[in-house]
């Protein structure tokens, strides 16, 4: 049994929100982005500089607390762990679905069969148990959010897109796509090439000086 996502309200937030997959997250030079990544650094300007999206990375459950968990209850595991998050305590009431009893597990379990049909719970391996987990993330951070996305170059995710968005209401985009829907609807800012390259400096010195504290000890 999948849980029934679409019977629940979706609200059109006031900015698109946008989850990004965790290992399409681009550090590397945009002129060297596959084409399917185009976008993604525009998304981003508009996020760090002016707030005009939402983004984020799903947060991650500890796969040393997830791994003896039986497959069929995955779901309350994930859901405990994004609770913890800041997201989850700083978003609105409405914007994040609230889940109880079994529900986290239905959903959970609902994505898996979605996007591993063929595969057994013993034949999961961990990184299809992150992929869904992932998914389980932005289901319930923006499941009652129109105006929201799944951007990732994975063709696992886009294979199973329709079915994603017929049975459970996600939208699974390359970040291309995501720009070309919705840099008009939302008015978003188009930043000149020098914007960006500036942006992707400043990250670069950020997780420059990020690596170096954590290896002081910090």
């Amino acid at each position: 049994m999948i849980l029934d996502v679409l019977a629940k309200k979706k609200i059109d937030y006031r900015i698109p929100v946008f989850t990004l997959d965790v290992n399409q997250v681009a550090l590397k030079d945009p002129n060297l982005w596959p084409p399917q990544m185009d976008g993604l650094a525009e998304l981003e300007y508009n996020y760090f500089n002016n707030q005009r999206v939402e983004l984020c990375v799903t947060p991650e459950t500890s796969w040393e607390i997830a791994k003896d968990t039986p497959v069929s209850s995955l779901g309350t595991i994930a859901y405990a762990r994004f609770q913890k998050s800041e997201l989850f305590k700083l978003r609105p009431p409405g914007t994040i679905l609230d889940l109880s009893g079994d529900e986290p597990n239905m959903l959970w379990n609902g994505i898996r069969h979605i996007l591993f049909p063929s595969v057994t719970d013993e034949l999961l391996t961990r990184n299809q148990i992150a992929d869904i987990s992932q998914m389980f993330y932005h289901s319930t951070a923006s499941g009652s959010i129109s105006n929201s996305a799944f951007l990732t170059a994975d063709e696992n995710f886009h294979a199973h897109s329709d079915e994603l968005k017929e049975k459970l209401g996600i939208q699974v985009m390359y970040p291309k796509q995501a720009w070309n829907d919705f840099y008009e609807p939302y008015n978003l800012y188009r930043p000149e090439k020098s914007e960006i390259d500036y942006m992707i400096k400043e990250q670069r010195e950020y997780l420059r000086r990020l690596r170096e504290e954590s290896q002081r000890g910090y």
